[in-house]
């Protein structure tokens, strides 16, 4: 057959050594085939002679390598293989040529496309990545990658951070991840997304505006939380730029601006915050609603301290004031503040105040102011700050060696549980009340005793919701625990709460009665529980626990 001169200089190109790996030989190919399907077998023979046939001799050494090097002390020589690569392409990786290439043929991305498919390939494309994170051919391949839904690969990456669409998706993933997790999820999750948000500058003030957005929306106040997160895990040297993004992002008034910087405020911004706050136009509550900011008013206005011990009742009420004008104050649709409810909350406070401050309330008098507690604490600024008063009797003061009995629950215990039960929010304090008492009650006498009351309280959070946080505390904590506690801590769970389980929650059970097993098999009334709860186990559970969980079970039934 006779060819035209450009099919044989085309033929010609497919002879070349290795023409088969040139990104233009599937073009070549197109166009051979479309002068004449006779072109086949000529094609087909240039692509096969002038294959040189490295893989091959790749092939061979790795043979050679296994014949002669153990497994049992080296790699195999796929591994090996693959690191040698690895580094080769990392060292011969020209990213302005490779770009140039893409920008003048887009369509020499397409062989590489199919490569993201494979773990190596991706690790590979993530170390290039990292190196050259300006490089045109590599951020398409990341947000290919991030197409394919390997957000989890790439969400510490620097060039995920840079191409807003990579972002977008990386960010979207991980907040998905903590709105429908509890409060176990959230901690597990913080992390990542602090590290996904201080990459850059630009990247901390995307977050930080996001969340400001989201907790102005109705029950979004929660969010502030995942900001004060954020703010903790810039490094110090960035602070500066913390407090200044901090007050670009609330866009306060520049009055209050000024005494909401630095946290904690000097008498003189609170004073000036009153005035603000208690003068119209009344400005916005969102700019108090700072939990660092928060946690400090309650703080200075309830906890008994040195600082405090001298400090005026008039400037205490100017705490109260803002901290309930932060709770209860409430921005219209139309920018107007509805301001209804802020006095109200102000009174609560106040006769919570006097009433935690009268003479002798930490001892025999505590019974006495339990039933106002019990009616104060209704309001969830008012309960906040009994939170910090209770964690202030049992810490600081001798309140346990005084009176605590055995066979009875503390009254400041009992108050703590009556918080969770009625706001979902402070559950997350009253667990690190319980927590704190739990690691210090080694400072007093009869420790078994206070502990089982602690471990019952924290079996009662489980009971109302509060799951994973107590269980992954349990469990990380299981050698600092008698098997007596976690006894009574596992039999107190199981019997409140019934199946269906979690499989989270269901596994990390299975580890605390394993650590327990012994008194457990050793008590008769709670084998038929335990030998239930094995029967009750998720059908999702992954399958590498059944023999763990049929090995357990066949120790309780024998």
């Amino acid at each position: 057959m006779q060819y035209s001169p450009v099919s044989s200089d085309l033929l010609r190109s497919l002879q070349k050594p290795d023409a088969i790996f040139e990104s233009e030989a599937v073009d070549i190919v197109q166009i051979l085939v479309s002068e004449s399907v006779e072109n086949i077998g000529q094609i087909f023979g240039s692509l096969c002679h002038s294959y040189t046939g490295e893989p091959s001799k790749i092939e061979l050494l790795s043979d050679l390598y296994d014949e002669f090097v153990s497994s049992d002390t080296q790699p195999n020589a796929g591994l090996v293989c693959k690191d040698a690569l690895m580094n080769i392409l990392l060292e011969k990786y020209d990213s302005l040529k490779i770009d140039h290439v893409i920008k003048d043929n887009i369509r020499a991305l397409n062989p590489v496309i199919p490569l993201i498919q494979a773990p190596y390939w991706r690790k590979a494309i993530y170390a290039l990545s990292e190196k050259y994170p300006e490089s045109q051919f590599l951020n398409l391949l990341i947000r290919k990658i991030a197409d394919a839904n390997y957000i989890n690969e790439i969400k510490h990456l620097k060039s995920a951070s840079t191409n807003i669409d990579v972002f977008s998706k990386v960010l979207l993933d991980q907040f998905d991840n903590l709105i429908t997790a509890d409060e176990a999820g959230v901690s597990q999750s913080m992390p990542d997304l602090i590290k996904t948000a201080v990459q850059h500058p630009h990247s901390y003030l995307f977050v930080q505006s996001l969340i400001k957005h989201l907790s102005q929306e109705r029950n979004g106040y929660p969010l502030r939380k995942l900001a004060k997160e954020l703010e903790k895990g810039v490094s110090n040297n960035n602070m500066e730029l913390v407090d200044n993004l901090r007050n670009l992002i609330a866009a306060p008034p520049q009055p209050i601006a000024q005494s909401i910087l630095r946290i904690p405020p000097t008498p003189g911004d609170i004073v000036n915050l009153h005035k603000q706050y208690s003068q119209e136009p009344l400005p916005s509550p969102i700019y108090l609603r700072d939990p660092q900011l928060l946690y400090w008013l309650l703080n200075n206005a309830f906890v008994p301290s040195e600082k405090t011990l001298n400090l005026k009742q008039d400037l205490k009420e100017k705490y109260l004031y803002l901290a309930a004008y932060a709770a209860s104050a409430e921005e219209r649709d139309d920018g107007a503040i509805d301001d209804s409810r802020v006095n109200t909350t102000f009174e609560t406070l106040k006769k919570l105040q006097a009433t935690l401050s009268r003479k002798g309330v930490i001892g025999l008098e505590f019974n006495a102011i339990v039933k106002d507690l019990l009616i104060y604490i209704d309001t969830p600024i008012a309960s906040m700050a009994t939170i910090f008063w209770i964690k202030y009797i049992l810490r600081e003061t001798a309140y346990y060696e005084k009176h605590f009995k055995t066979n009875e629950v503390p009254l400041p215990h009992y108050i703590l549980e009556e918080i969770a039960f009625r706001h979902q929010y402070q559950r997350f304090h009253v667990f690190n009340a319980y927590k704190a008492e739990l690691e210090s009650s080694i400072r007093f006498t009869p420790e078994t005793a206070l502990r089982r009351q602690l471990m019952e309280r924290m079996a009662y959070l489980v009971q109302i919701g509060f799951v994973m946080q107590v269980m992954t505390y349990i469990e990380k904590n299981l050698n600092r625990l008698d098997e007596k506690l976690v006894t009574i801590f596992i039999k107190k769970v199981i019997s409140a709460c019934g199946p269906p389980y979690s499989e989270e929650f269901y596994i990390s059970m299975l580890k605390l009665i394993e650590y327990a097993k012994v008194q457990l098999d050793s008590q008769l009334d709670t084998r038929p529980m335990i030998v239930q709860f094995f029967a009750d186990r998720p059908q999702t559970i992954d399958h590498k626990y059944h023999e763990f969980i049929n090995n357990l079970a066949i120790a309780f039934c024998s």
